[in-house]
């Protein structure tokens, strides 16, 4: 699979800005299932992995983009988001366990799958 040809396709469309989210959205289901499969693999409360959400697709200066992260705090007041980031990167005490960078391995290819088929349906209309 070609990213790179892809993504050249993907932005010389004219109505770019019509078919960038609705490519995002669909590839969205993938990377939250795959970071809520990856930080129930270091669950201690299970607060962290109920608050994984994702954003609506937005513009922003670098182009379409969404978010899926934890959210909140826990009983204890600690923020979710950053327990992955201590997990993910470690600390002076704690040693990098890699959720987020596996995640996004997992998903690369079944999102440019996904990519490709809305991509190939919307210029097909």
């Amino acid at each position: 699979f070609d990213f790179d040809e892809l993504e050249k396709q993907i932005l010389s469309l004219d109505n770019f800005d019509e078919i960038a989210p609705k490519i995002i959205e669909a590839s969205i289901p993938t990377l939250k299932k795959n970071v809520i499969s990856e930080c129930q693999k270091h669950r201690d409360t299970g607060s962290m992995v109920g608050s994984i959400k994702e954003t609506k697709s937005k513009k922003g200066k670098s182009g379409w983009f969404s978010i899926v992260r934890p959210t909140g705090t826990d009983a204890k007041g600690v923020r979710n988001m950053e327990k992955l980031a201590h997990a993910e990167y470690g600390t002076s005490k704690q040693s990098p366990t890699p959720i987020l960078s596996v995640a996004v391995d997992k998903s690369a290819k079944p999102i440019a799958e996904i990519m490709q088929e809305v991509y190939n349906r919307e210029v097909e209309k």
